[in-house]
């Protein structure tokens, strides 16, 4: 049995490098058929690669494979910019290490004092510190003359400063731009910008200064780990002259272009290496279950490679598949650059994320921009369900993952129909009202309802999905918090995703870590320290954050002086004017110290810091802080609480998390938009008694502990098993089997037949049924109301009646109520009065114990679906815990009182289990126990019940002969037996009845 786990990225991907000098490898770039890691336009400095438990690889990844050595990290000193210089002038900490440094000028702007950013730039905590001052622009070393920032690249390389100096640099492959598409909005502003680049004079290529000047290589700006060369376009905004404009000797036709790229990549070296995109939670949850044999089956990955393809040469390519595929059980999904960029950047960054945190798109081209990017999505995912059903074996698990599959359960369904699929949500769901803002809404509920078992972070997220099922697609919602889907039964359950624990408390204990927390202590000694984690982007809430922050600062000025607040960006930013205000907000902050040289109230971290650095200032934090105005589940604040064992700091959580469902207890919640009360907050966690800190720190590790990365792999592995083979059971029908049949009734002296016929009777059936209740006990159930059932079947005597789907029974011509409540249908006939306006030609009949409502004669038809949808929604959340019911059968939304028909079967068990008759409905005191029950009918949710009660009871030895036995089309019952129709059906019984004479 395998495991299959199919996520948008591979866990490790291929790494083309080219060992020579950078001059030269300038040299191969500047075809621009490749990116160079190495280089950076505006900073070299890289990321530093962070072994976070959450968000990266687990440190054990390479014990399992033989990994090649990580590239050189190229480092330089950057230009003076803004933040840069606010750096400089407020740094004033000596290095803790360096026990000689001398005293610092007292200018305030001196380039000799570290800054924060060169404060966490050290490789080690025993190395001395940088004290180089910031190159200028045109700053060149007269020595060699180059400039100066490229200098520190080589003197990193190697220590040379000449072109000969030799390195190793990554070599990416570039991806080619997404074709454009018809706006059905003209955006005036960009058409207008475009009149204006077009009469412009054309422009220089700007020359970076860690360029080599006897080229003319245009250097790749680094980006981050969310913005790779697979998720954005060029950067580069070129100039089309008029008139035939300037000639060029580089660059030629595609095919030539390609043939050159086919070439360099076919002579560059190669090699897997772990793939730092992708989701970290879910890869080491992973791993960690399959080394510590959590997991004992074997577990196979699907997914893209992470870097551009269509520039790899088609052996190369299968070579990297199969290496891929057989040293590292990973499936690879190998998509042109442009269906990838179309699917990824285009409709899952902009379309799906933003909607799915309750951030609609509103840009006037947004409808055009989503019908175009959705072909991409559709064509990715159908390349992940092939593959998927390529490596698929009988038996084996398949789980899918995040909001870019989303289509991707149902397109595995319709190649598998018989496959045990799992789907896993890593992000929020929004209220209905949000998700029908998708143009494809209900294709994409249908994509995720392919699914036998559906996963959510929290029980909130988990209720609007089945929410917004039951509005679009009207599917109808059990008590088990299960989709009922055309015949189809999906498991929709909440689990939230953990951390290793365990693991992190034995990296908190390394030598490093410790020496970065004495770091930290000088740094800001006698400072209080809050700690905030965030992605670049607006939903994290970092605006309304500093205002609360500084609205603490003016109403406690005692603080001011004595509370630092380090905000760590990741990634880039997208939104300039959000930041561009945040950074106004913050300007506003440090100005309220009176020596902003020498004391800084919030400082701005715009890079990654190293795993050890960040574990050490959750160590060393008075308060962690999250304020997200809609996320997740998010694993930094289980980072935060492990690292804080011995400080026991409180979290401040915005209560529009994943997490605080979780984490909810013990943690200071927080309503983001109510600046006020987060600024109090802010306070009582900073001055919260020790005691309670403790006792909240102790509350918080054991729901972190219960809830572990490994509980989350068992539980919804589990939940994926049991769902499938519930499915499974409903699916595994046989057709009736006559002999056995007539042996269990000829054997059998007290018997039982419940037929649910909703079809007018006719003569066939009155003969049938007056020769069948003269030898047994016989019922007819159906939805009509109890003046309906006599008047149809008055020609049958001894014949028992269910009415309206077992509210009512009559035995011996006397009506027993099993109804127990009917004082709900004024309030259900007051909304579907309102659906009845929306929906001219509808309309509903009202019974004893039910309302129906009809939608066939509606005018507009196109509205039925989501006017019942409302409707149902509406009616089962008002009447939730009151034991009534909306749900759709062959177009009628039926509203009654939940499980009536099992009641009703109850209640003749009870009855007929004394009766002194076998063979009539004649009550009497006799001890004989019926020994055969046989219930037949079309599949419906008033008779599957009965199905599954006959099933179990059958199983329990309580029952000595049972017959589920469901007629017509269906594709999933709980019936065990299937006939073709009600006329076979009779058939059969009659054949039955005459061979026991």
């Amino acid at each position: 049995m395998t495991i299959i786990v199919a996520s948008l990225f591979l866990p490790f991907q291929p790494e083309f490098k080219v060992d020579d000098s950078e001059f030269k490898a300038a040299e191969l770039a500047e075809s621009k058929l490749v990116k160079l890691d190495s280089l950076d336009v505006d900073s070299i400095v890289n990321k530093p690669k962070r072994s976070s438990s959450v968000h990266s690889n687990p440190p054990f990844l390479k014990s399992s494979k033989e990994i090649p050595n990580e590239p050189t990290v190229l480092e330089d000193v950057p230009v003076v910019s803004s933040e840069q210089f606010l750096e400089n002038l407020t740094a004033h900490a000596q290095n803790p290490i360096n026990t000689t440094a001398t005293e610092t000028n007292s200018n305030p702007v001196n380039t000799n004092r570290e800054s924060v950013e060169e404060f966490f730039n050290a490789a080690n905590p025993e190395d001395e510190l940088a004290a180089d001052g910031p190159a200028s622009d045109v700053a060149v070393d007269s020595g060699s003359g180059h400039p100066a920032s490229l200098n520190a690249v080589f003197s990193k390389l190697g220590g040379a400063h000449s072109s000969d100096a030799a390195s190793k640099t990554v070599v990416r492959p570039k991806s080619r731009p997404i074709p454009d598409f018809t706006a059905a909005v003209v955006d005036v502003a960009k058409l207008k910008q475009m009149h204006i680049e077009m009469n412009a004079q054309p422009s220089m290529k700007r020359v970076p200064v860690s360029a080599v000047p006897e080229t003319s290589l245009e250097l790749v700006e680094e980006v981050s780990e969310d913005e790779s060369d697979l998720e954005t376009e060029s950067r580069q905004d070129y100039v089309v002259p008029q008139f035939g404009g300037f000639s060029s000797t580089k660059g030629g036709p595609t095919s030539q272009r390609l043939k050159n790229s086919y070439e360099l990549f076919a002579q560059l070296p190669w090699s897997i290496v772990p793939n730092e995109k992708g989701n970290g939670a879910l890869k080491n949850a992973m791993f960690i279950g399959t080394n510590e044999k959590t997991i004992t089956d074997e577990v196979e990955w699907v997914g893209t490679v992470g870097i551009p393809t269509d520039e790899i040469p088609p052996d190369i390519s299968t070579a990297i598949t199969n290496k891929l595929k057989d040293e590292f059980n990973c499936t690879a999904v190998v998509s042109d650059d442009v269906t990838f960029k179309g699917a990824y950047k285009n409709f899952c960054k902009q379309i799906l994320w933003p909607t799915l945190h309750y951030q609609i798109p509103d840009n006037p081209n947004s409808k055009a921009f989503e019908d175009h990017s959705w072909n991409y999505y559709k064509d990715l995912n159908q390349l992940f369900a092939n593959k998927i059903a390529q490596v698929y074996k009988e038996g084996d698990t398949i789980w899918i993952h995040d909001y870019h599959l989303l289509l991707v359960p149902q397109m595995v369904r319709k190649l598998l129909p018989h496959a045990k699929i799992g789907f896993f949500l890593h992000v929020s769901f929004p209220s209905s009202e949000v998700f029908k803002c998708f143009a494809q809404r209900e294709k994409i509920l249908k994509g995720i309802l392919g699914a036998n078992c559906v996963g959510f972070q929290t029980t909130e997220y988990a209720r609007h999905f089945l929410q917004t099922s039951s509005r679009l697609l009207m599917a109808d919602v059990t008590k088990e918090d299960a989709l009922k889907y055309k015949g189809c039964i999906i498991s929709v359950k909440s689990v939230p995703v953990g951390i290793d624990t365990f693991s992190l408390f034995d990296q908190l204990k390394k030598e490093k870590v410790q020496s970065w927390r004495n770091m930290i202590k000088e740094r800001w000694a006698g400072k209080k320290l809050i700690i905030c984690r965030d992605q670049s982007d607006k939903i994290r809430g970092i605006n309304k954050k500093m205002l609360a922050y500084e609205r603490f600062l003016l109403e406690n000025p005692s603080y001011i002086g004595n509370i630092v607040l380090i905000q760590i960006f990741l990634g880039k930013s997208e939104d300039n004017e959000d930041q561009k205000q945040v950074m106004l907000i913050v300007d506003r902050i440090n100005s309220l110290s009176s020596n902003i040289s020498m004391s800084q109230p919030v400082v701005f971290l715009h890079k990654e810091l190293e795993f050890e650095q960040y574990l050490a200032l959750n160590s060393e934090a008075d308060l962690f802080f999250v304020n997200s105005l809609r996320e997740g589940m998010n694993l930094t604040c289980h980072e935060f609480l492990a690292s804080s064992e011995q400080k026991n700091a409180p979290l401040l959580l915005s209560e529009f998390t994943g997490s605080a469902s979780v984490l909810g207890e013990g943690s200071i919640l927080i309503n983001p938009w109510d600046i006020k009360h987060v600024s109090k907050s802010i306070k009582r966690g900073l001055e919260m008694p020790c005691q309670e800190r403790r006792r909240n720190w102790k509350s918080l590790m054991k729901v972190i502990i219960e809830n572990d990365s490994d509980n989350w792999v068992k539980t919804c592995l589990q939940g994926i098993d049991n769902a499938w083979e519930s499915s499974q059971e409903r699916n595994t029908v046989f057709n009736l089997s006559y002999d056995t049949l007539y042996e269990d009734y000829k054997k059998s002296k007290k018997r039982m037949f419940i037929f649910k016929i909703s079809e007018p009777p006719t003569g066939r059936t009155i003969t049938f049924l007056n020769e069948l209740t003269a030898k047994n006990i016989v019922f007819v159930m159906n939805s009509h109301t109890k003046a309906t059932l006599e008047r149809l079947y008055a020609r049958v005597p001894n014949l028992g009646l269910i009415a309206e789907n077992g509210a009512y029974v009559r035995i011996n011509d006397l009506w027993y109520n099993i109804v127990q409540q009917v004082n709900w249908k004024s309030q259900v006939i007051k909304i579907l009065d309102d659906k009845i306006e929306r929906l001219p030609g509808s309309y509903y009949k009202i019974a004893e114990s039910m309302i129906r409502f009809h939608t066939e004669n509606a005018e507009d038809q196109d509205r039925v679906a989501g006017v019942i949808g409302e409707a149902i929604t509406h009616i089962n959340t008002l009447f939730y815990d009151k034991n009534v019911h909306a749900y759709i059968h062959k177009g009628i939304l039926f509203v009654q009182e939940t499980g009536l028909s099992l009641a009703a079967f109850q209640f003749l068990m009870n009855v007929y289990n004394t009766s002194s008759s076998a063979n009539s409905t004649v009550t009497g005191d006799s001890q004989d126990i019926i020994e055969f029950i046989s219930i037949t009918g079309s599949s419906s949710p008033v008779i599957e019940p009965l199905f599954n009660c006959i099933k179990e009871e059958q199983n329990a030895k309580k029952i000595q002969n049972g017959h589920g036995i469901v007629y017509g089309d269906t594709s999933s019952t709980n019936a065990k037996e299937h006939v073709n129709g009600l006329n076979e059906l009779l058939i059969v019984l009659q054949k039955l009845l005459d061979s026991s004479e």
